[in-house]
């Protein structure tokens, strides 16, 4: 399904609603507005400055209340979300949606005042950099209007008052920058006016001094501005420790020399000194856009210190835009730097020419800083030790660009503080951390907002506008990567005549996807970016990598990666290792690895040429049954009592499962892996890898309501076991067929696949599974409204089951035909029957039956009139549920719970329980049963309102 562009953006209209955080934290929208306080505002405030991105639950409750969490932080959680989507809802702004293991809150551009504000920053940055000063002041008062007070206001904590202090910042920089405008334009008399006041604010912020400096200086107040830096510095060294940074300084010296321009202007030239100030930054690049967070953190982490040389490691695959990133920092902040910039690619992943060795470097670099080429020593470790006395007493930027280790790097950073380092690589450089505390910053894909933005600078935002459907295209296959953006913005640049649905339909296709991502340049397009970085890999880890881009599913997980190696885990973790360092795969979380779409179809195309297609299916059957004697395993653990299929066997590398809850959380991680195994095993030759992963999948996707993914596996499964022609696999598939159809399709299809089972086992003499299609026949018909016929199986399954011997499928059916009793009315029957089942299934320690048993038993003591007994019940239910993960039925045992706690006049117990089982609801997307429960909430809130009416 191909991405949308940005809601908002798509017709030129205004958003219908806006979030803002510059001020109070609000909802605005036409038909009114909303304020959120307490911890509303804090949970609303989080999902928005983490705006379509998921946050998992546990850094919401972080965020809401600290350390100091309460017992159930998840089910707090869920209540604070349910709360503030009602609010943004009846302000038509339904933007909350959930995503495991947490929550995302979707905005399309335009709908959130700091992003409003950003925008405009970057706008006046940008026209201030091409010399329109009037064009950036304007945006300047723009971007300011946004604020409304202090931000988050009213919010407090720890996460707020960091983010406050962060959004301050951004404030403060604003009004700096329009300072600077102010001087560019020679209104000094409105600097010092508002640099006073700023000062006051920000005492120690040093830039702001400077310009209140330099706009009495140029007012003739010479006196005013030194006293303005001796205050400072007074107070800096005072709370500090600090003395105030060489430009300060030169500002100070250049007034006590009684100069008239006390700093020059970019288009002056530069004063002569001793030695030369180099500035060999390539040129910035056009119309940078995104990246805020990146260059918030480079700005951090970088900022002035007396204490140490800065270094950062800008890091990512290829494509990514590290070098248009760094160089943006660079020139932007190149006014931190007086005695100028320094750069040099070091050609780390370069296809035709060898790396530049760090000799050629310090010799490139000396020759720049002015040592005469005569003077320069032959040898590296003597070239270092000069170019550490040259840069001793000065304050350089140095940019070493596409480093591809750290040991091109190391001999190039200084020795005293007050330079800069920022490097760019595809590898991480972890080593840079540990000897300089190098900064590592991992640059990461665009969201669709960002990709968006993107284009629009490049082609224009009506030409966007005018064919979303094709834009939504581009957005979807060029994947985030700004060098593939890039390379569609000039493809449609170049052609201005050709709609943008050709580029669309060349993306679409797979086999054309890389090469609408090419230009005419050679080296410029995505396949020489990859191909770079994977020349580079060793044979084993080249190897590997090629297999990761035909592996099924999003990720991978470590003994998936190992069974598709045919290594032990060690020896893959190591490999793996290699591809992330390299970044061509990541690590999201442990143990758990995945690769950009573009670098796996690179992959995929890749492995056509350089691996034998016999060496690829091997390894992906041995992927395939491994998933699924890890699902069988995993199964047998939820299901111990489920009767057992012959699976493949678990392999050495593979861990084993330890209890039900680990059991849960492999399938939740694995699932869509599964998935797409099961869908490549028929083209491997696998059918009976097929049909047992089905099998393997099936407790789990009944227990997690995942109704279409397990019709569709059984089907998948019935294929397989036909191509089979074994009777007794046909037969089983049949039976799991029919019961995955039995609760949503036209009850014949189901009936027909059961039937179908019954005949086969019959005929095999197959008693215990005869039983079994038996149970579930009379299950379904229960359902579908014929009790009567129901019980008939089900008291078929119980002699079955009673003659097979198996005390725990006894009781199972004893506990479905009570059940099937109750709905026919006949409650003395039906609780009998539970009775004997629930003795069974506690006898044998059988949770989930016994589980079941009792939610029967609690519905027959409502229907008596017996509430206590039914809330003891249910409660006994509940926590047996919980237990074992059954989320699905412990929705609905949450709102019988409810119920009962409704019948004994506990008002607020009925309402928690019916609002945890509204959260499950919308959680497994059970629209009706949600409604049904919505609706209970709204009449208890109209019958206590009555109350309290009746009462005032």
């Amino acid at each position: 399904m191909g991405r949308k562009p940005p809601a908002g953006q798509q017709d030129g209209k205004a958003p219908a609603f806006l979030f803002r955080l510059l001020g109070p934290v609000e909802l605005e929208a036409d038909t009114g507005r909303v304020t959120f306080r307490g911890k509303q505002a804090a949970l609303l405030a989080a999902l928005l400055l983490q705006a379509d991105r998921m946050i998992s639950t546990q850094r919401l409750a972080e965020a809401v209340w600290g350390q100091a969490l309460p017992s159930d932080p998840a089910s707090r959680i869920r209540m604070l979300i349910s709360e503030v989507r009602r609010a943004c809802a009846a302000l038509d702004a339904d933007v909350i949606g959930t995503q495991r293991p947490g929550y995302v809150l979707r905005l399309g551009p335009g709908r959130l005042d700091l992003a409003c504000f950003q925008s405009q920053v970057s706008l006046a940055r940008e026209a201030m950099a091409e010399g329109r000063c009037e064009e950036a002041l304007a945006r300047y008062d723009e971007a300011l209007a946004w604020w409304r007070g202090p931000p988050l206001g009213g919010v407090t904590g720890l996460f707020t008052e960091a983010q406050t202090e962060w959004l301050d910042g951004l404030r403060l920089d604003a009004l700096e920058e329009r300072q600077s405008v102010l001087l560019e334009l020679g209104r000094d008399t409105e600097v010092v006016t508002r640099a006073r006041a700023l000062a006051a604010e920000a005492p120690l912020r040093e830039r702001l001094h400077g310009q209140l400096m330099r706009a009495l200086h140029r007012s003739g107040r010479r006196g005013e501005a030194l006293e303005v830096y001796r205050q400072f510095r007074t107070r800096l060294v005072k709370e500090l420790g600090l003395e105030p940074t060489n430009e300060l300084q030169e500002v100070q010296r250049q007034i006590l020399r009684s100069d008239t321009a006390p700093t020059r202007r970019q288009d002056e030239p530069a004063p002569e000194t001793s030695l030369p100030m180099p500035g060999q930054l390539p040129a910035a690049p056009a119309a940078f856009t995104n990246r805020s967070r990146e260059l918030r953190e480079l700005d951090l982490h970088l900022a002035c210190d007396a204490g140490s040389v800065g270094v950062a490691v800008i890091s990512g695959p290829g494509g990514i835009g590290k070098t248009w990133l760094a160089l943006h920092w660079a020139h932007t902040r190149r006014d931190r730097y007086p005695d100028g910039q320094l750069y040099v690619n070091l050609r780390g992943f370069d296809n035709i020419e060898e790396p530049l060795s760090p000799s050629a470097v310090l010799r490139h670099f000396l020759t720049a800083l002015g040592v005469p080429p005569t003077v320069i020593p032959a040898d590296q470790e003597p070239q270092a030790a000069l170019y550490r006395s040259v840069l001793a007493e000065r304050r350089l930027l140095i940019v070493l660009d596409n480093a591809r280790n750290s040991a091109q790097v190391t001999p190039l950073v200084p020795g005293r503080p007050g330079c800069t380092v920022l490097v760019t690589s595809r590898n991480r450089l972890v080593s840079l951390h540990a000897t300089h505390s190098a900064q590592l910053l991992e640059v990461g894909a665009f969201s669709d907002e960002e990709s968006y933005r993107m284009l629009s600078h490049h082609i224009g935002p009506r030409t966007l506008a005018d064919d979303p459907a094709s834009v939504a295209v581009l957005l979807e296959h060029s994947g985030g990567l700004p060098l593939a953006l890039g390379v569609l913005a000039a493809r449609a640049s170049a052609q201005p005549g050709f709609p943008l649905s050709v580029l669309a339909q060349e993306l679409r296709d797979p086999a054309t996807r890389l090469d609408a991502l090419q230009t005419g340049d050679l080296g410029a397009g995505l396949r020489a970016v990859f191909a770079s970085s994977y020349a580079a890999l060793d044979a084993r880890a080249s190897r590997l990598f090629l297999l990761l881009g035909t592996a099924p599913g999003p990720d991978i997980g470590l003994p998936g990666a190992a069974a598709l190696s045919g290594l032990p885990s060690a020896e893959t973790r190591a490999l793996l290792s290699t591809l992330e360092t390299a970044n061509l795969v990541r690590q999201l979380s442990p143990g758990r690895y995945w690769m950009h779409d573009l670098v796996r179809l690179y992959a995929a195309e890749r492995i056509e040429a350089d691996l034998p297609p016999e060496t690829r299916n091997q390894a992906l059957a041995r992927l395939v049954e491994t998933y699924t004697a890890m699902a069988c395993a995993a199964d047998r653990v939820l299901s111990p009592h489920r009767p057992a299929i012959a699976a493949p066997p678990l392999t050495a590398y593979v861990p084993a499962v330890e209890d039900a809850a680990a059991a849960l959380s492999w399938f939740e991680t694995e699932l869509p892996c599964l998935l797409a195994a099961q869908l490549l095993a028929p083209e491997l030759g696998l059918d009976v890898t097929a049909w047992q992963l089905a099998w393997g999948m099936s407790t789990f996707l009944l227990r997690r309501f995942h109704i279409r993914e397990r019709l569709a596996t059984w089907r998948l499964a019935l294929a397989a076991a036909e191509r089979l022609d074994d009777p007794h696999t046909t037969a089983v598939v049949l039976w799991h067929t029919g019961y995955a159809h039995a609760t949503r399709d036209p009850v014949d299809e189901a009936a027909g696949h059961l039937e179908r089972a019954l005949k086969l086992f019959e005929q095999a003499g197959d008693r215990p599974l005869l039983a079994q299609v038996h149970h579930t026949m009379g299950w379904m018909w229960s359902i579908r409204g014929q009790p009567r016929r129901g019980l008939d199986h089900a008291q078929t399954a119980l002699r079955l089951q009673r003659e097979g011997g198996d005390p725990i499928w006894e009781a199972s059916a004893l506990g479905a035909v009570g059940w099937i009793r109750l709905q026919l009315g006949e409650h003395e029957a039906a609780r009998d029957a539970c009775e004997q089942a629930l003795t069974i299934f506690r006898r044998h320690r059988y949770l989930d039956g016994e589980a079941a048993t009792l939610d029967s038993l609690g519905k027959l003591a409502f229907h008596r009139g017996d509430h206590e007994r039914a809330l003891e019940y249910y409660g006994q239910c509940l926590d047996l549920r919980k237990g074992t993960g059954n989320a699905f039925q412990s929705a609905d045992t949450l709102v019988a719970l409810g119920d009962a706690h409704h019948a004994l006049g506990n008002a607020a117990e009925a309402r928690a329980a019916w609002r945890d089982a509204l959260a499950l609801y919308e959680s497994q997307h059970r629209r009706a049963n949600g409604e049904r429960v919505r609706k209970k909430l709204v009449n208890a809130g109209n019958s206590d309102s009555r109350g309290r009416d009746g009462i005032g």
